[in-house]
C-alpha cells in the first residue's frame, strides 16, 4: 500500500491489495500536494480509483464537516453516472461520506443529506451552476472523466467555461483532474479545459502490444462461424463494435440463436430506450458466456465485467477509436486481441483490410496526431444564454457576461458583443435601453420550456418510440413510419418485431419468428476515417503492406490486388481511370481534401470519398494551392455539407461559424500535407480494372 495515503482510504479503496496499478501509485503524490494533474492510462487500470482516493484524502476532513459538497465528478454520460455509483459507494460509506448522483433522471441534492460526493453530467452542472445551486458552494476540487470523448466538442467548452463560473460561485480555485484514454498531446487537452493552469502528467507508459487477426465475412453466417470458432467449448465473453446503429440492430438480428451464445446475444447503443441498456449491462456482466454488439456507448469505462474477446467489425474512424475499443477486452492479459472483420455488405473489402493495418501500424510507430485546441464559438451562444436563464428576467452587466469567457482569448468583448447582437436580433435577449446590459427574451424562454438551454447535442430529426405493451425499447426518426406500416417485420435492438401499430407519435411491436426484416433508417451519416490513417494507408501500399496478420483466404486475395495496386499508386503519383466520361483519381487524400479540391475547382458535380474523387472535368493537381488557408471559404462549405449544428451554432453570426467550421481544417497537419503531395504528384492512367478494389 502506497504510504502516501491514510490507512483508512487506502483500506477503503484497495482492501488488502499490496501492488497498486502504476497510475494509481503516481497520481498520488501531485494529488496530495493539491496540484491539478490528467491520468492518461487504458480501460481498466484503475485511473478512477487512482483519482479519487487521494482526492477524498485531501479533502476527507473538510467533507466531513462542510455543509455541501466537497468533490464533484463530471463524465460525459448518465450511463457512466449510474455505474460509477455503484463501483464508488462502497468505498466512501465506508468513510463515513455519502455518494449523490445529479442528471436528468436522477437529483440525490433532494435527499435529506446533501452528498459530499457528487456525479454528474455536463448539462446537470449547466443546470445546478445557472441556479446558484448552494451544494455547490463548498465544492473544493472537480473529476474530469473520459475527457478525450469530450475535447474539442461544443459539450467540452461548455463543460471548460462551467468550471470556470463555478470557480467564481465558490470564490476559489478548484484543484482539478482529468482522467483519458491515450492521447498524443495531453497538454493541449489540458489547455482546452483550463487553460493557463499548470498540471501533472500521469501515464501509463508501458501500453499493451496489439495482437490482432484480419479476416474477411464474405457473408452474415461467416460471422456467426467465426464467433463460434472463438466461443465453443468454454465459457467466453465477447464485445462486438459495429459504426452505426444500423449495423448494430442488423448484426445482433443475424447472430441472435445462430451461435454457440443462444439467445445470450446483446444489443446497446444510443436508440436503445436507458431502461433496456441498463438490462444489457447488468445481463452482459453477470453473464458467464455472451456476446455484446455495441457502437461508440460501450467505448466508456461503464463496468461490463471481463471481456475475453473484442470484435472490431469495420474499420473505427481513427486510432484514438481503435484503441479504447480493443482496450474494453483482454484486463487480464498482457496483450490487447482485436478481431478485425471485413464486413459482408463492405463495397471494397481490400480498402477495409487495409485500414484495418493502417490503424494497426499507426499505432505501432506512434504515428499518433491529434487536433490542436480548437477555437469553438458555438457553445459561447450556449453559455451565454445559460447565464441570462439564471437572472430570470433581469438584466446582467456586459462586463459580467465578459467576465467568463476571460481565460479565452479569442471571445473577446468585441466577439461577445457580436454574439449578443445576433441573439437580440432573433429575440432571444434583449439589450437595456441606456446601460450596457442584457436579459432573456421571449425565444430565451422557449428553448428553456422546451429544455434546450442546457444541452449542446446536435438537432435532430423528430423521433418516436418504438414499444412493446407498455415498455419502449428505445426511438427511432419517425421518418421511419413511411415504411414501418402494419404487418412489416423490422429489425431493432438485435431482434425481429412485427409492427401492431404505427401513428405517428410511436410504433406497437410484438415478437416475431421472422428471419428477415427491414433495417431501421437512422439520421446522420457514416465517420470519414482520420485522414492520417489514409495517409497511412497509402505509405503501407507503397511500401508493401504486411499480411501475416490476415486469415488465409484474405492474404491471397489481398496480395494480388496489392501487387497489382503498387505499380500504378505511388506517393508522388495520383492514378486516374476514365469511365463513362467519368474521371477517377485516387488521392488518398481523405473525404475532406477531396471535396474542398473538388469545390475549388469548381467542378460541376463530383462525387468523393476517402480514397478517390469522381467529376465530370479534369483536375488540375498542379495548382492546388498549398496552404490550408488559401481554402477556407471552400473548407468551411464542404464542412458544413455534413456538419450536425446545434441550436446554439445556428445563432452565431455567420463569420463566426464559418470560423469555427474552418478551425479543424487549419490545425489538422495531415491536410496540408496532402495538399503538398498531390500538387507534386504527377498523373499517372490506369485501366479501371486496376484500381476496381479501391472505388
Amino acid at each position: 500500500m502506497a504510504a502516501a495515503l491514510s490507512t483508512a482510504v487506502g483500506r477503503a479503496f484497495y482492501g488488502k491489495f499490496s501492488t497498486l496499478y502504476k497510475v494509481q501509485r503516481e497520481t498520488i503524490g501531485p494529488i496530495l500536494q493539491g496540484l491539478d494533474v490528467i491520468v492518461l492510462s487504458r480501460t481498466g487500470s484503475g485511473k478512477t480509483e487512482a483519482v479519487v482516493a487521494p482526492m477524498v484524502d485531501r479533502y476527507l476532513t473538510a467533507m466531513r464537516d462542510a455543509a455541501g459538497c466537497g468533490l464533484l465528478y463530471v463524465v460525459p454520460t448518465r450511463a457512466l453516472a449510474n455505474d460509477l455509483f455503484r463501483r464508488l459507494e462502497r468505498a466512501l460509506e465506508e468513510l463515513g461520506l455519502v455518494l449523490g448522483v445529479r442528471h436528468g433522471e436522477h437529483n440525490d441534492l433532494k435527499r435529506t443529506r446533501h452528498p459530499d460526493v457528487l456525479v454528474t453530467t455536463p448539462e446537470s452542472l449547466d443546470v445546478m451552476v445557472g441556479a446558484k445551486e448552494p451544494a455547490l458552494k463548498t465544492v473544493l476540487a472537480v473529476i474530469l472523466d473520459e475527457v478525450h470523448l469530450v475535447y474539442n466538442t461544443q459539450r467540452g467548452f461548455q463543460l471548460a467555461v462551467l468550471i470556470h463560473r463555478l470557480e467564481q460561485m465558490c470564490h476559489r480555485s478548484l484543484q482539478t483532474a482529468g482522467l483519458s484514454a491515450t492521447v498524443a498531446k495531453p497538454e493541449d487537452i489540458w489547455a482546452f479545459f483550463r487553460p493557463g493552469h499548470q498540471f501533472e502528467t500521469v501515464t501509463d507508459d508501458q501500453p499493451r502490444p496489439i495482437d490482432h487477426h484480419i479476416t474477411h465475412a464474405s457473408k452474415a453466417v461467416d460471422v456467426a462461424t467465426l464467433l463460434n470458432r472463438m466461443g465453443a467449448g468454454r465459457k467466453t465473453k465477447i464485445l462486438a463494435f459495429a459504426n452505426s446503429r444500423k449495423e448494430c440492430d442488423s448484426l445482433g438480428a443475424e447472430l441472435r440463436g445462430r451461435t454457440v451464445f443462444g439467445n445470450n446475444v446483446f444489443v446497446h447503443h444510443s436508440a436503445v430506450d436507458r431502461a433496456l441498456r441498463q438490462d444489457v449491462e447488468r445481463s452482459f456482466l453477470q453473464a458467464d458466456s455472451a456476446l455484446c454488439v455495441a457502437t461508440s456507448t460501450l467505448e466508456l469505462g461503464i463496468d461490463i465485467g471481463d471481456v475475453d474477446a473484442v470484435v472490431l467489425y469495420g474499420n473505427p474512424s481513427g486510432w484514438e477509436s481503435f484503441l479504447q475499443r480493443v482496450g474494453r477486452g483482454n484486463r487480464r492479459h498482457g496483450k490487447a486481441n482485436a478481431v478485425c472483420v471485413v464486413r459482408p455488405e463492405c463495397p471494397h473489402p481490400f480498402v477495409e483490410a487495409l485500414g484495418f493495418e493502417a490503424l494497426v501500424s499507426q499505432i505501432r510507430e506512434g504515428k499518433l496526431e491529434s487536433e490542436t485546441t480548437l477555437t469553438i464559438y458555438g457553445a459561447a451562444v450556449q453559455q451565454v444564454v445559460s447565464m441570462l436563464d439564471g437572472h430570470e428576467d433581469a438584466y446582467v452587466r456586459m462586463s459580467e457576461i465578459c467576465g467568463e469567457f476571460a481565460d479565452w482569448p479569442h471571445l473577446s468583448e468585441c466577439v461577445i458583443g457580436s454574439i449578443l447582437s445576433s441573439l437580440a436580433d432573433a429575440g432571444y435577449v434583449r439589450p437595456h435601453p441606456v446601460q450596457r446590459r442584457y436579459g432573456a427574451a421571449e425565444e430565451l424562454h422557449q428553448l428553456r420550456d422546451h429544455r434546450l438551454i442546457w444541452g449542446n447535442y446536435p438537432q435532430r430529426s423528430r423521433e418516436i418510440p418504438v414499444m412493446l405493451g407498455s415498455r419502449a425499447l428505445g426511438q427511432v426518426p419517425a421518418s421511419n413510419l413511411r415504411r414501418a406500416h402494419r404487418g412489416v417485420v423490422i429489425r431493432f435492438v438485435g431482434r425481429h418485431w412485427r409492427v401492431v401499430r404505427a401513428q405517428w407519435n410511436r410504433i406497437d411491436v410484438e415478437p416475431s419468428d421472422a428471419i428477415d426484416g427491414i433495417e431501421i433508417s437512422y439520421s446522420g451519416s457514416m465517420a470519414a476515417l482520420d485522414p492520417t490513417c489514409v495517409e497511412q494507408m497509402l505509405r503501407l501500399l507503397t511500401a508493401g503492406v504486411p499480411t501475416s496478420a490476415m486469415s488465409e483466404a484474405l492474404r491471397e486475395s489481398f496480395s494480388r490486388k496489392a501487387e497489382e495496386l503498387r505499380r500504378s499508386v505511388g506517393w508522388d503519383r495520383i492514378p486516374v481511370a476514365m469511365v463513362n466520361g467519368d474521371y477517377i483519381y485516387v488521392t488518398f487524400a481523405g473525404r475532406v481534401v477531396n471535396g474542398v479540391i473538388a469545390r475549388w475547382a469548381r467542378l460541376s458535380s463530383y462525387d468523393a470519398d476517402d480514397l478517390v474523387l469522381r467529376c465530370r472535368e479534369p483536375v488540375d493537381f498542379s495548382r492546388v494551392p498549398l496552404e490550408p488557408r488559401d481554402l477556407e471559404r471552400e473548407a468551411s462549405q464542404e464542412i458544413a455539407v455534413s456538419a450536425d449544428l446545434t441550436v446554439f451554432q445556428e445563432l452565431l453570426p455567420p463569420e463566426m461559424l464559418e470560423a469555427e467550421l474552418t478551425d479543424v481544417w487549419l490545425k489538422t497537419p495531415a491536410y496540408a500535407r496532402a495538399l503538398a503531395r498531390l500538387r507534386s504528384s504527377s498523373l499517372s492512367s490506369v485501366r479501371l480494372s486496376t484500381i476496381a478494389g479501391l472505388c
